[in-house]
């Protein structure tokens, strides 16, 4: 049986309750029903994003995509003299598809949503470039560096069978270096690539039907870096094989949204304190609600290996 650390183990609970579908309005009451809202996320160096803009339904009837769908709305973002033509897509309702264009570091952006209903509007400023300089197992009791782990700049998708990049379920601590710190947060998104790959976390308190409620894809709260460095917590992994983790620089919208979420209220996190229960995330949007954010990221590579039992060998 693998032994899974104590504080995994008290995440893991806490996910698995978590898993239980919320009552409808239990966020949102009837008074937010026919709210616009949009959907747009910037990623430094990456094309400009598809933008979403539909509406709220009200709680009592069953959500359906297409009837909340905004198809007549005139969509556009500006970055000083630069304006940027959205277009519905005409084969996905609520869908705005955006003209050639690439998001630029350190960059202000500015939303404008015109619908016959009302506004939106939105800014962001986008984050310096990202990088991580180095991705380290450490020695999980002295911390000191086991191996460097090589990344995607050297070896492209040969880092998942790269001899560095093999770790073992919790043995040791994965680390991640960065070089952005003008940032409030980070945030780690965690895929397990082979769709087809076994668990490697195993637990007493654990039911057959318990593992159903895991997935392939996660991601963390706002982070912050101590020393320049996020810490990979083993608790996101739960499969073997390859695992590819995204490290985002946050910008102030993207912070706000995570720290003041449902999944967040009263949690610990950057820049909160325990009970500030929000009844609503921060928006940072005018005339309606949503997400309008940006981030800078970079991403590692590894492939993790289920730990050995004891009485079995190699």
């Amino acid at each position: 049986m693998i032994i899974v650390p104590r504080a995994a183990l008290a995440l893991i609970t806490l996910l698995v309750a978590c898993a239980a579908d919320r009552d409808p309005g239990e966020l949102f009451g009837p008074a937010e029903a026919n709210t616009l809202v949009v959907d747009a996320r910037l990623l430094v160096g990456h094309s400009l994003p598809d933008l979403f803009v539909r509406r709220t339904l009200s709680p009592a009837v069953l959500y359906d995509r297409s009837t909340a769908a905004v198809t007549d709305a005139t969509v556009k973002l500006t970055s000083g003299d630069a304006v940027f033509e959205y277009r519905a897509d005409p084969d996905s309702a609520g869908r705005y598809l955006p003209p050639p264009g690439t998001v630029e570091p350190v960059t202000e952006y500015r939303l404008h949503v015109q619908t016959r209903g009302g506004t939106v509007t939105a800014m962001t400023t986008t984050p310096a470039r990202f990088s991580i300089p180095g991705a380290f197992l450490l020695d999980e009791e002295t911390l000191e560096v086991v191996r460097e782990l090589r990344r995607f700049a050297e070896l492209g998708a040969g880092v998942y069978t790269a001899p560095e990049n093999q770790v073992v379920y919790t043995e040791g601590v994965l680390e991640a270096a960065v070089d952005n710190f003008d940032v409030p947060a980070y945030q780690v998104a965690v895929l397990s690539l082979d769709l087809d790959s076994d668990f490697v976390l195993e637990a007493d308190f654990l039911e057959t039907d318990d593992y159903d409620e895991f997935e392939r894809y996660g991601s963390s709260p706002a982070l912050e870096a101590r020393d320049g460095a996020v810490r990979l917590p083993w608790f996101a992994i739960t499969f073997g094989g390859r695992h590819l983790i995204r490290i985002y620089a946050l910008d102030d919208n993207w912070f706000d949204y995570l720290r003041t979420g449902p999944e967040e209220a009263g949690g610990r996190f950057v820049g909160g304190l325990i009970g500030d229960g929000f009844e609503r995330p921060v928006f940072n949007i005018e005339g309606g609600i949503g997400f309008f954010g940006s981030a800078a990221v970079d991403s590692i590579g590894f492939f993790v290996h289920p730990l050995t039992k004891p009485g079995e060998s190699d």
